[in-house]
């Protein structure tokens, strides 16, 4: 109990409150309350993960390092004029913005989502399927892997301002590109593994005298789910990455936008408090990914 109360991470917790409530000497600080409930919530966050955790070293130094990290932000902002006081707002006023700026953020973040999710799945579904046929069937692999493997090192990004120009919506050019930087790694990754399958199995299903259609999708798929289930946190990642870029290069609504439009203006403070929430949106979209592993390949 000493060891949870009396540490480096509670330490600097201690000090990062003093730090926000003693007075400023640099910059003008806005009302204080959202970075504090931020505070508080990290510290929760900590203590719970020790209490639950059985790697406490980890959460120890995670801790330790983000309010170490708070900290330094809050001293150079604030209490010196070491900062620069436009490109290096306080905490203070960065946190206030998912409180004054708290409409936009939300519809922002909900067109993204729509957005993510419809490419994401549209992409994953498609290549999943297709992955599985041109894997399994030996005419259509050696006809177009060679294509995949050439056209799957193009980055995703490199199309999105050309199809922001031909499609006929944003909305329509941001879900192809998801679709295109997912769909295009993960047919490969099929391919591959439908083609790596171990022949026991196969062996022991055709000996059952199985169908086609029962050998792909209630045999070799449900064989390739652990590895399709992995490579979704990465998939996830680079999808928001390249939506985010979309958006700052012609969308009128979403978190990229959030970010572009105040950088045109010079407003860093929402800049940092956009960037900051879309590193947050990312995290949790990856700690609901590492729940659904832990639920469906339990093995």
């Amino acid at each position: 109990m000493k060891r949870l109360f009396f540490n480096l991470p509670n330490l600097l917790f201690i000090a990062l409150l003093i730090a926000v409530f003693a007075p400023s000497r640099n910059q003008k600080v806005g009302p204080v309350l959202p970075f504090v409930v931020v505070i508080f919530f990290i510290e929760v966050f900590f203590v719970i993960s020790i209490i639950r955790s059985r790697n406490e070293k980890s959460a120890f130094d995670i801790a330790s390092i983000i309010f170490a990290a708070l900290l330094l932000w809050d001293i150079l902002s604030t209490k010196t004029a070491l900062a620069n006081p436009i490109l290096f707002p306080p905490p203070e006023n960065t946190f206030f913005v998912f409180v004054s700026h708290r409409k936009m953020i939300w519809e922002g973040f909900l067109n993204s989502m729509f957005l993510l999710i419809i490419g994401f799945s549209l992409a994953l579904l498609s290549a999943v399927s297709l992955g599985v046929l041109i894997g399994w069937v030996t005419r259509l692999r050696n006809t177009f892997f060679p294509i995949v493997k050439v056209l799957s090192p193009i980055p995703a990004l490199v199309y999105t301002p050309y199809l922001i120009g031909i499609m006929p919506s944003f909305r329509s050019a941001s879900i192809l590109v998801i679709f295109l930087g997912v769909f295009w790694p993960n047919l490969i990754s099929m391919i591959s593994f439908v083609g790596k399958v171990d022949r026991k199995i196969i062996d022991s299903a055709k000996s059952l005298n199985v169908k086609r259609a029962t050998m792909l999708y209630k045999i070799i798929l449900p064989y390739a789910i652990p590895t399709l289930i992995d490579g979704l946190s990465l998939g996830v990642t680079f999808s928001f990455m390249t939506l985010t870029v979309a958006e700052m290069i012609g969308s009128s609504s979403g978190m990229g936008y959030f970010v572009k439009r105040f950088a045109d203006y010079g407003n860093y403070t929402n800049v940092l408090a956009g960037i900051i929430f879309i590193g947050i949106v990312v995290t949790i979209l990856n700690s609901f990914i590492n729940i659904l592993k832990r639920k469906i390949v339990k093995w």
